[in-house]
């Protein structure tokens, strides 16, 4: 009985082993910003599980809560409850359970708001309180946003034009901006109540040449960036866009391969750059939506990239070409165009075959089969002649074989003159009516498509027979 027991035991412990769960877990979702309302109670949870059950601990600041603290209270389910927070309750608390098998940590920043008064205490800082700002993210400085656009400091524009100065940035709390002009006083919009990110400029004047500032403000720092705007009272026809040269200039590109081209452009306002390539078919001009006439020669609009600004006040464009074929190869053109005109310079892909490339093994159809017509023309039209000749001669020889056969046929039958005792002698009359009787009644006809040599031979023998008839 006693051995039964220890064996019971011995499982029920084994049991309890091996259904624990290991070291504390998190159960549950955790915010690591909590805010509380001063002179409110709250809590701070501490969701984990873990079997067996944890013991939780809590410290403020990196210190241990004073037992004796009344207005703090650690529940049996883990949570620090705080009754009456108090400003100098905020800070960093630290929730650490820990089993038998291990510990873990959670973290919480408490920020208290006085809403009496608008501030707001995080850590050591109290601050005010802004309807801008989200508490339950951590604050961050002003930043600007696509601070790349912003690259282009210098604008030139004429008189009667319009601007766009842009200054977007984000941060927590939300920024504020504002403008200046030449550091003096700032500008304000009276048309619209939020934040004016971008500072429109409407038919400029002389007097509004000048420097702009804008200032992007929070209370964790400030940022600011400077334009510079020229307005120009008189925009002349040379100021129309200016291609800078080399570009673009001749490329070449193995089939398949990936070829392009740049353009740069001066030009005092900001320019409008479309590329064009040549139409070599007029038949395939019909199958062009958008194709446009430069110097009497009609180019399809090709679709041009982002116009980027180089640090020297010029601008970029660039048109790629990816898997570049025989039809890729041709006459491109960059166009420059603004509102005082326009400019254009072109260049020539060329395409070429490349080893081991299936354009380098295909054959010219169009030209082979150029190359080929006479023989095809040719061949046929020979034999039909060889043909026509061998008929003409086998019908001619006929005629004469015929021709032949017939005096053959009037030869053999009378008898030469100079034997004219062979007609008075009975014996040999006789015998040359005997011969005759021998004779076939009719002379067989000659095939027209009977061997050359067998008619010659027909001849022969009839020639041989009327030597024996003649003796």
């Amino acid at each position: 009985m006693a051995i039964a027991c220890l064996v019971l035991a011995l499982v029920v412990s084994t049991t309890d082993l091996s259904s624990a769960n290991g070291p504390p877990k998190i159960s549950g979702n955790t915010y690591q910003r909590h805010i509380a309302k001063l002179g409110k109670n709250t809590r701070l949870e501490c969701p984990v599980e873990a079997d067996p059950l944890p013991l939780t601990q809590w410290k403020k600041d990196g210190k241990n809560i004073p037992p004796g603290e009344t207005r703090f209270k650690v529940t049996p389910d883990g949570q620090l409850r705080i009754k009456e927070v108090q400003m100098n309750d905020a800070g960093n608390y630290l929730c650490k359970a820990t089993n038998g098998f291990g510990h873990i940590n959670i973290n919480y920043t408490l920020i208290v708001v006085d809403e009496e008064k608008g501030i707001v205490k995080e850590n050591d800082n109290e601050y005010l309180q802004s309807p801008d700002e989200d508490l339950r993210k951590a604050g961050a400085a002003p930043s600007f946003i696509d601070e790349n656009k912003m690259k282009h400091k210098v604008l030139l524009r004429p008189v009667g034009s319009s601007a766009r100065l842009k200054c977007r940035a984000r941060g927590n709390p939300r920024p504020h901006v504002q403008w200046y002009k030449d550091g003096g006083q700032p500008i304000v919009d009276n048309e619209h109540s939020h934040p004016m990110w971008i500072l429109k400029l409407h038919d400029v004047k002389e007097m509004d040449t000048g420097k702009y500032t804008c200032v992007v403000t929070n209370r964790l720092g400030s940022i600011n960036y400077t334009y510079s705007i020229e307005v120009i009272e008189k925009m002349m026809k040379k100021n129309k866009p200016v291609l800078i040269p080399p570009h673009p200039k001749n490329t070449s590109v193995v089939y398949g391969g990936t070829a392009s081209f740049q353009c740069r452009v001066r030009s005092v306002v900001d320019p409008h750059i479309q590329w064009l390539k040549r139409i070599e078919d007029s038949e395939d001009m019909e199958n062009r939506n958008s194709t446009i006439s430069v110097k009497g020669q009609q180019f399809v609009v090709l679709k041009t990239g982002d116009l980027l600004t180089r640090p020297d006040g010029t601008y970029l464009n660039k048109l790629v070409i990816h898997r570049a074929t025989a039809a890729d190869a041709g006459m491109y053109i960059c166009l420059g165009a603004n509102s005082m005109g326009y400019n254009f310079r072109s260049a020539f892909l060329s395409v070429v075959p490349g080893e081991g490339s299936s354009y380098a093994a295909q054959p010219d159809t169009t030209s082979s089969s150029t190359n080929n017509l006479p023989l095809i023309i040719g061949v046929p039209s020979c034999v039909v002649l060889v043909i026509l000749i061998l008929v003409i001669f086998l019908v001619q020889r006929r005629r004469r074989c015929n021709t032949t056969s017939g005096g053959l046929k009037v030869q053999r039958m009378p008898v030469p003159t100079h034997d004219k005792d062979m007609y008075t002698n009975p014996y040999n009359a006789n015998m040359l009516q005997a011969s005759r009787d021998k004779l076939p009644k009719s002379t067989p006809s000659i095939d027209f498509y009977s061997d050359i040599s067998s008619v010659s031979r027909s001849q022969h023998n009839h020639s041989h027979q009327h030597v024996q008839y003649s003796y």
